[in-house]
């Protein structure tokens, strides 16, 4: 969970200077550690993105210990973040890339208090 914050912190920083694109990666990567730590807990681990994000959703979504509104912001996290690394014409503004930061607080303070 210490590497999933450090994505956080991070991702406020670019948020305040003005690197959206960037700050919306950095979100989604503390989404993704944070989650990874979760599953790591049970022994679970995957080698993809994708596989992480099946995977949390089946443990903890399913299962009724996390709602689903949280794990879509993970899940559609994973999409800005890759239009935000790769689309060639991605025009992510303040607006948007304040509420995936904002997600991905939301995410990582649940999962901190599941972990307790």
């Amino acid at each position: 969970m210490e590497r999933a914050g450090e994505k956080l912190e991070v991702a406020r920083s670019l948020l305040e200077d003005g690197f959206y694109s960037d700050a919306v990666s950095r979100a989604y990567y503390a989404m993704f550690f944070a989650a990874r730590a979760l599953l790591a807990e049970r022994d679970v681990y995957s080698k993809t993105h994708r596989g992480v994000i099946a995977q949390f959703g089946l443990e903890f979504v399913k299962a009724g210990t996390f709602e689903r509104d949280i794990f879509d912001l993970f899940a559609r996290a994973q999409e800005d973040r890759e239009e935000a690394d790769y689309g060639l014409l991605a025009e992510i503004g303040e607006e948007e890339a304040r509420k995936i930061v904002e997600g991905a607080e939301l995410f990582l303070k649940e999962c901190e208090e599941f972990k307790g």
